[in-house]
């Protein structure tokens, strides 16, 4: 095996662990759950959405201060993060979060997902 091929081995390597590390948040996975199923979503009908999934699907469950609190996560950590990744498009003009389809995201997590992780 040449070296180019073990750099680009590694590399592949790498993108995968921070995937996987990114997925490693309960919230990001739902986030991603979420956009599978509606696409794009304004980013506070997403925290709405996030908040109900938290609460097993009860909105009378998921009180206001409980959807602020999804809300501030949101904004503030998760869609940043899932958007430095390339894996949602998040227009800050607009506040609407999708999955980054030009970054082949649907295609990197799907793969992701059907492998096994190590132990």
């Amino acid at each position: 095996m040449s070296n180019r091929e073990t750099d680009c081995e590694a590399a592949g390597s790498r993108v995968h662990d921070s995937l996987r590390e990114l997925l490693a948040h309960e919230r990001r996975r739902r986030v991603l759950a979420c956009l599978r199923e509606h696409g794009s979503l304004p980013l506070p009908d997403l925290a709405t959405e996030v908040a109900r999934r938290e609460h097993d699907g009860a909105l009378a469950q998921a009180r206001q201060t409980d959807e602020l609190c999804v809300f501030l996560a949101l904004s503030n950590v998760h869609v940043p993060r899932l958007a430095e990744a390339d894996v949602v498009a998040y227009d800050r003009d607009r506040n609407v979060v999708a999955l980054d389809e030009a970054a082949d995201a649907p295609d990197r997590l799907s793969s992701l997902e059907s492998t096994p992780s190590p132990e």
